[in-house]
């Protein structure tokens, strides 16, 4: 059973690349097609979007592992690490002072990610940043959550092993220690984490470096 499946997912898969191939192929023989006929009722839109742009000196680095969607924005001093994503929409912006993505690290769909002039961005390995949260020149530890619209200001220290839960303001200068769940705006102490929670966050990170495998394949 294991093994039709596996043929099953690789016919799809042939499939989806062969659709693709033949969509590009038809989208430039259409335009050729205008051009010989000079039918000049066809427009062409351009979109001046680039997923990974330098910032005059200030060049980013992607790591050949990772993944980056295409509609996601990657801008300076930008540093992303192996088997780390970065998801559609969300947008690192590394024009202040630099941001660092660790290794397997996932920054979900619409986050933001910023620096200050002051405070550079330091997200460690294995960390989840849910969709929609804010981080502003903060630093954040091995296997740690970013919940889904928390909001991390300027000089935070989010400990390794660490909880962030959806909706939190964690505000400037505070330190959240390793183990524990912070919420609330502003953030503050909620629990102490068990050792199967912290399990959870390395099990959250690992299925998010499948998933951008899946993705990135996809494209």
């Amino acid at each position: 059973a294991a093994e039709d499946v596996d043929k099953n997912m690789a016919a799809s898969r042939a499939k989806h690349m062969l659709g693709r191939a033949l969509r590009e192929t038809g989208q430039a023989l259409n335009r050729v097609g205008h051009q010989a006929a000079e039918d000049f009722s066809f427009k062409e839109f351009y979109t001046r979007h680039r997923t990974v742009m330098s910032m005059y000196d200030k060049v980013p680095s992607v790591a050949p592992d990772a993944f980056v969607a295409p509609s996601a924005s990657i801008i300076g001093d930008v540093a992303v690490a192996d088997k780390a994503s970065v998801y559609y929409g969300a947008v690192l912006r590394g024009d202040a002072s630099s941001i660092s993505i660790g290794a397997g690290t996932n920054v979900q769909d619409n986050v933001v990610v910023k620096t200050t002039a002051t405070y550079s961005t330091e997200i460690g390995a294995d960390v989840t940043i849910g969709h929609n949260a804010v981080l502003t020149g903060c630093t954040v530890g091995d296997n740690t959550l970013i919940g889904m619209g928390a909001v991390v200001s300027a000089g935070a220290t989010i400990e390794g092993n660490a909880f962030v839960a959806a909706g939190a303001v964690v505000e400037a200068g505070t330190v959240v220690p390793a183990k524990e769940m912070w919420a609330g705006q502003p953030a503050k102490k909620l629990k102490d984490l068990t050792p199967d929670e912290i399990s959870k966050l390395t099990y959250q990170a690992n299925e998010y470096v499948a998933l951008s495998a899946e993705h990135a394949a996809a494209f």
